[in-house]
C-alpha cells in the first residue's frame, strides 16, 4: 500500500486550504491509500488561534480523530504523526512517527526543546523523529545525524527538487531511513503521486514506526516538481 507519510489538514495547518474529507478524495483519485498526518504544530498557533496550549494540543489530536474516522468509512488509512516546528532552529520541521495523540497531549510544549531534548523525548516514547524537506531552505541546515531516524525526499511541487540523491548519500553516512512525503496543502495545480510503499498487516502507528526503523529496504514513489509522471526508487539501508 501507498502511504503518504506527510499530510495536512485546514482546521489544524492555516496554510492548507483542504479539510479532511477533501484531503482523503483528492489523495484517493491520485492512486495514493493513506497518509500520516502531520499537521503543523507550531507555538504562534497558541495565541493567535487557540488561546492555551491545552487547547492547542486537544484541537491538534481532535483533528486526527476526526479525520481517521473519515478514512475507516472510505477504505483510507490515516495514521498519527506529527509536523513540529522547532523554535531553537527558526522553525525547522520535524516529522514524528510512531507516538499516538496522548504524547502531543502529554508534552504540548514540545516545539520549544532543542534537538537532542526531542531526539530523547520521542525514542523514549517509542517514536522516531525526521527531518522534514532538508533544502527546502538555505536557513534549513541538515541537522546533527546521530539525533536523526531518518530524512524526507518531499515532492511539494513548491520546492526545489525531492532531493533523493542528495539524501541517500547522507542516509548511508548512519544508517538512516530515507522517506517519502507530498506535504500536499491542496493549494497546487496537482496532488503529488507519491510516498513509501508498506505492507498490508500495518495497522497501526507503532508498527509503521518500527518498520520504518528495521527494514533494510524500502521502496518509495516520488514525484518531481511539475514533472510527470512520478516514478519509483528502492532505497537500500546501510549499516
Amino acid at each position: 500500500m501507498l502511504i503518504d507519510l506527510h499530510a495536512h489538514t485546514s482546521p489544524i495547518s492555516p496554510c492548507c486550504k483542504g479539510l479532511a474529507d477533501r484531503i482523503i478524495s483528492d489523495d484517493m483519485a491520485a492512486g495514493i491509500d493513506g497518509v500520516v498526518l502531520t499537521n503543523h504544530y507550531q507555538k504562534s498557533y497558541v495565541e493567535d488561534r487557540f488561546g492555551t496550549l491545552d487547547n492547542f494540543a486537544k484541537a491538534y489530536t481532535d483533528e486526527y480523530h476526526k479525520m481517521k474516522l473519515l478514512g475507516d468509512e472510505k477504505g483510507f488509512k490515516v495514521f498519527y504523526g506529527m509536523e513540529i516546528s522547532m523554535e531553537p532552529y527558526n522553525r525547522l520541521h520535524m516529522l514524528v512517527y510512531g507516538i499516538t495523540p496522548e504524547f502531543t497531549l502529554e508534552h504540548p510544549d514540545v516545539f520549544d526543546l532543542d534537538h537532542e531534548q526531542l531526539y530523547k523525548l520521542v525514542k523514549d516514547n517509542g517514536g522516531m523523529l525526521v527531518q522534514a524537506h532538508p533544502f527546502r531552505e538555505a536557513k534549513h541546515k541538515v541537522m546533527e545525524l546521530s539525533l536523526l531516524d531518518g530524512l524526507e525526499a518531499n515532492s511539494h511541487p513548491f520546492y526545489n527538487g525531492t532531493f533523493h540523491e542528495k539524501l541517500t548519500e547522507l542516509c548511508h553516512i548512519r544508517g538512516l531511513i530515507l522517506t517519502s512525503g507530498g506535504d500536499y496543502h491542496a493549494d497546487t495545480a496537482y496532488r503529488a503521486h507519491c510516498g513509501a510503499f508498506l505492507p498490508e498487516g500495518i495497522r497501526d502507528e507503532k508498527q509503521l514506526c518500527d518498520f520504518l526503523m528495521t527494514t533494510p529496504s524500502i521502496d518509495l514513489e516520488l514525484h518531481e516538481p511539475n514533472v510527470h509522471p512520478s516514478y519509483r526508487i528502492t532505497y537500500v539501508r546501510k549499516p
